[in-house]
């Protein structure tokens, strides 16, 4: 075997991303590689070759790859093709016989005669008991490319002392798209939702990434309280390319930590919001709108039991005001959107937001 051209990698690393130049094929000796186009993933295992089509054709690549666990792989480049194969003729055979039975040139779908990993596995989806009765099991996987706006950092969980990666966002980087009425912010190539909670692999203590170093006395002792009465047997760890199955896992683990802690009603609110957004991106209309009930109820006692500025007030109801379209009362969302835009005080912009909706209300209502 070429010793010098071997190359280690952890789990994690991104091999190639879409639209990178191709420079290098691998061939995987040890460890499992995701290799991944848009919904479309494979799982690749020894004896897998990738990049190869796209190196020989000197054209960018049309997937990505990412080590789903600690990887070897054997690294071939312009500059060591030749002297690879001189000593290892078995590996241009490999080689060959891939590139033989690949699509046409101008055809862009993933093909993989050898190495694909053995997925034969119990179809059960880890702590599942936590979703909805007759949840669906959303496969679909993150984008390779959100890598390029993440960064891994050493997290403490405040209730068993576990320390675990979490994936930070590298927030310099992102570049704004949209801000849509109900303030959520639409970014190029990445979904902050995806990546807003952490979980404890030990404890499964789940909690928005911003405030997770952050929690009171009070609930970190409530919640070692609880962990010690009920230490559990489950974990939980994202995939490198975490499924929207996980994400959505991961946001119902926070909700039962929510209860442990006992968190705010506009806590429970803006988690069930950001639950409302992925669900509507997965066009899960019916989940969807029982996210939002849940959503709504919480502002409303948010409203009720908590005091904010006038600022603040303005924007939970105009979110409520959102939340109440989606569930077709119309005849709520008005008097929300009304209350923002007559408030004493607040912001001006949130006053002719709010103004601006009534009047899409008015319209829709003269179109009917």
């Amino acid at each position: 075997m070429a010793v010098n051209h071997m190359r280690a990698h952890q789990r994690g690393t991104v091999l190639f991303s879409p639209g990178d130049q191709a420079v290098s094929v691998y061939f995987v000796l040890e460890g499992t590689v995701l290799a991944a186009r848009q919904a479309e993933s494979v799982e690749l295992g020894p004896g897998a070759i990738l990049g190869d089509v796209a190196f020989f054709q000197n054209r960018k690549h049309f997937y990505g790859a990412a080590c789903l666990t600690d990887v070897r792989v054997l690294e071939l480049t312009a500059e060591n093709l030749e002297s690879v194969f001189r000593t290892q003729p078995r590996l241009a055979h490999l080689l060959l016989r891939e590139l033989a039975q690949v699509l046409p040139a101008d055809s862009e779908k993933m093909e993989f005669l050898q190495g694909v990993a053995d997925k034969r596995k119990d179809d059960a989806v880890p702590l599942e008991h936590l979703l909805p009765a007759g949840h669906p099991n959303f496969t679909e996987r993150a984008p390779l490319t959100h890598n390029d706006y993440l960064f891994s950092t050493e997290v403490t969980c405040p209730i068993c002392g576990t320390s675990f990666p979490g994936a930070r966002m590298r927030t310099s980087r992102l570049r704004v798209q949209e801000h849509r009425p109900d303030f959520r912010t639409i970014h190029e190539d990445f979904d902050a939702n995806l990546y807003y909670i952490w979980v404890c692999p030990h404890c499964l203590f789940a909690y928005p990434e911003r405030q997770y170093s952050k929690i009171s006395q009070g609930s970190v002792n409530r919640g070692q309280i609880h962990w010690r009465k009920n230490p559990g047997t489950e974990t939980f760890v994202f995939d490198v390319q975490r499924t929207y199955q996980q994400v959505i896992l991961s946001y119902y683990l926070a909700l039962r930590t929510f209860e442990i802690v006992e968190a705010t009603p506009e806590q429970w609110a803006n988690l069930w919001l950001r639950l409302v957004w992925i669900y509507e991106d997965l066009e899960a209309e019916d989940l969807m709108e029982e996210a939002a009930e849940n959503s709504l109820k919480y502002f409303e006692q948010a409203m009720t039991k908590t005091a904010r500025s006038a600022t603040g007030d303005q924007q939970l109801y105009i979110i409520m005001g959102e939340l109440s379209l989606r569930l077709a009362k119309e005849g709520e969302a008005f008097r929300y959107f009304h209350s923002a835009a007559t408030m004493r005080g607040g912001d001006p912009r949130y006053k002719r937001m709010a103004a601006d909706r009534i009047q899409d209300l008015r319209k829709l209502r003269q179109s009917e």
